[in-house]
């Protein structure tokens, strides 16, 4: 975040490594446009200006004398320093800058978990995000033109059905969401868990009473 001289880089540089969103700062955005060019797995490039929150200026404008720049930008961001013996050390406000190291490859395992989606009646229905979105669009279809029952349904598994009753689709779509909701409850523990250090985030169970 900041420079060997304390000043702040450039840019805010987000991308999506798989499916872990990485943040990095810079000076140099054409580094991470031919990185990402040079790598396929690298997706999702965004580049902007590096803006201090009121916050983060006035902790800047007052830095203590003898932190490194790493620990200078922990400080600007978290206004706290990371080493436990520091006087400006602050337990509560470090356990944010864990908690956000720990959330990006947390939150894509849930993403993960989350996909999969449900069976309902024999049927798979994904629980991503473009999944839920056009089993939405079928459902207002359906309502708009008074039908009781999909004459067929291409399911996530692909699939085909006869006559799948509209209520059975509807039904999939609030158990995804129950199931989703519970699993975003299981990512905020999670995420807490690793970073105080209880837990590998290697070892976790994404399993619900949804499945």
């Amino acid at each position: 975040m900041l420079r060997n001289d304390l000043t702040p880089m450039q840019y805010r540089v987000r991308f999506l490594d798989g499916d872990i969103e990485r943040t990095h700062y810079t000076d140099d955005r054409r580094y991470y446009e031919q990185l990402i060019a040079r790598h396929g797995h690298l997706t999702d490039l965004r580049i902007e200006p590096l803006a201090l929150t009121t916050e983060q200026q006035q902790r800047l404008d007052a830095l203590p004398a003898g932190l490194t720049p790493h620990d200078a930008g922990i400080y600007v961001r978290y206004g706290t320093a990371e080493d436990e013996e520091s006087p400006h050390y602050d337990a509560a406000l470090i356990a944010a800058y864990h908690r956000a190291q720990a959330e990006p490859a947390i939150k894509a395992e849930r993403k993960r978990a989350e996909a999969l989606g449900v069976v309902h009646n024999g049927i798979r229905y994904a629980g991503d995000p473009s999944n839920r979105q056009s089993m939405q669009e079928a459902l207002m279809a359906a309502d708009d033109g008074g039908m009781t029952v999909f004459s067929a349904w291409k399911d996530s598994d692909g699939s085909y059905h006869d006559g799948v009753p509209v209520a059975d689709v509807r039904g999939a779509l609030r158990k995804i969401g129950q199931r989703r909701a519970h699993l975003i409850g299981l990512e905020a523990q999670y995420v807490a868990a690793v970073a105080d250090g209880q837990m590998d985030g290697s070892e976790l169970d994404w399993s619900t009473p949804h499945d």
